[in-house]
């Protein structure tokens, strides 16, 4: 069995992901997992899955076919499962919307070497003022040298309007 992420990007339509997953199907393929979002008009995700190796090449090429679809493949590796649930934390992250905020908050969650599992970000309009808010979901894992409070202060020392907010376990 061959494991391989597949990347795309296409034009939003209705029965875009069921296309997909006839895709895999169709190559005795086994979707293990996803990320999908639209964004600015455009479907955009991130699928994993497994395969026979001796499918690959019609895969690729069939992948290759879906109208209005922009795809890449590469190889996977399969998860060692090393990573249990209750170790990772899910981080909330609120504050004033600005440009560069994504590479201040990747920044600080570097400067305690978190690694970032999954991180999802969004604008939305504060409920009083109408000012766009950022607003991030990250879930990370956090090396035993470093703790929650290290990584709350380096994130909530990007702002006096940062409110960050984090929790073990997924």
């Amino acid at each position: 069995m061959k494991n391989v992420v597949i990347t795309f990007v296409g034009k939003d339509k209705a029965g875009l992901v069921d296309q997909l997953a006839q895709v895999v199907i169709d190559h005795q393929g086994n979707w293990l997992g996803s990320s999908m979002s639209h964004l600015a008009g455009q479907f955009a995700g991130i699928v994993q899955v497994e395969l026979p190796e001796l499918e690959l090449a019609k895969f690729s090429l069939e992948l290759g076919q879906l109208d209005d679809l922009s795809t890449t493949i590469q190889e996977g590796h399969p998860t060692s499962g090393d990573i249990e649930p209750q170790d990772l934390l899910n981080i909330s992250i609120v504050g004033n919307d600005r440009k560069g905020i994504v590479q201040e908050v990747t920044k600080a969650l570097h400067s305690v070497d978190a690694n970032i599992e999954q991180l999802g970000s969004q604008l939305e309009s504060a409920p009083n003022t109408g000012q766009l808010l950022f607003r991030a979901n990250v879930t990370a894992l956090l090396p035993e040298h470093s703790s929650i409070e290290e990584l709350t202060d380096a994130i909530e020392n990007l702002g006096d309007d940062i409110m960050v907010d984090v929790e073990y376990g997924c």
